[in-house]
């Protein structure tokens, strides 16, 4: 009776048993024939892009108030050897990082660092707002600075940060004829744009620069990186000056600063029409895509 027993017990185990050791093997086969493709956890899709050298400089500045939130500022890697310039115009954090006034939004602050450092500047400089995550970018901050491509900023020369198909900010200047700035608080977009372009560009220097465009377009919301050699292509004392329209411009600051938001481009050398392809800029300038190494192959003839 008790061997009888035994070999129930020993059947009884082997039913057991088998399902486990099979799981076991399958286990094993399916890891042995997938374990290496692992799926990636980001929807953002992207391209290898050549190492960034380490001899390209990259400043980093940052036009903040109080009220901002700027912690994401220490998750940028420091191993991207950013310098940050960070202006937070309510509270400087330092003599050498105030603003003659706060006016203008973050404008000032962009004038303000290519004065100060005209005669020191870094091979890129990354303009950027002081939030973490906005409407208009897809990228988060951190990685939008941690993406950054310079050695394309170097050979573009300029490249909004903001990515997007088609052309926004349009407005048609045809026919638009320069003003008094003191009517500024009357005149339209138009006129507004029309006077201070009339104003400031250099016929003399840039034959591009003969006459007013017809029409202006550009991505939003000032956010940009520029190299060096457009910020000097253009003298010290002109972007003083256009420091001083800033501050004695009879408008409200976010209405000036809007105006700025589209002469960005224009002053540092950009078509007055500047509306990359949304792949085209997802490419170049921050490396996201999902091929974008026809892009890059373009990048050695520029």
């Amino acid at each position: 009776m008790g061997l009888y027993r035994r070999r129930q017990l020993r059947a009884a185990l082997s039913l057991l048993l088998y399902p486990f050791a099979f799981a076991i093997l399958l286990t094993f086969i399916v890891k042995l024939l997938f374990g290496r493709q692992t799926p990636s956890p980001s929807p953002v899709t992207t391209t290898p892009s050549s190492p960034q050298p380490s001899t390209i400089s990259k400043a980093l500045v940052v036009a903040s108030t109080t009220k901002d939130d700027t912690a994401w500022l220490s998750e940028v890697p420091s191993s991207l050897n950013w310098t940050l310039k960070h202006y937070r115009v309510d509270a400087p954090l330092s003599p050498r990082l105030s603003v003659p006034s706060n006016r203008g939004n973050e404008a000032m602050v962009y004038l303000t660092y290519i004065i100060d450092n005209y005669d020191n500047l870094p091979d890129v400089i990354f303009f950027h707002h002081a939030h973490a995550t906005a409407w208009h970018q897809k990228l988060s901050s951190v990685e939008e600075v941690s993406r950054l491509r310079p050695e394309y900023i170097l050979k573009a020369g300029y490249a909004s940060a903001r990515c997007l198909p088609g052309c926004e900010n349009v407005v048609k200047l045809e026919g638009g004829e320069p003003a008094d700035w003191a009517d500024f608080p009357q005149l339209s977009r138009k006129e507004h744009l029309v006077t201070v372009l009339d104003a400031f560009l250099e016929p003399g220097r840039f034959p591009e620069e003969a006459a007013v465009p017809a029409q202006l377009a550009a991505p939003c919301c000032a956010q940009f990186a520029v190299s060096r050699a457009r910020v000097l292509r253009r003298d010290q004392e002109w972007w003083v000056k256009l420091r001083e329209w800033l501050i004695e411009v009879p408008l409200p600051s976010m209405n000036s600063g809007r105006l700025m938001e589209h002469l960005w481009h224009v002053f540092f050398g950009m078509e007055p029409v500047y509306c990359p392809s949304l792949e085209a800029c997802q490419c170049h300038v921050f490396g996201v895509g999902d091929d974008c190494e026809s892009y890059f192959e373009q990048e050695k003839y520029m």
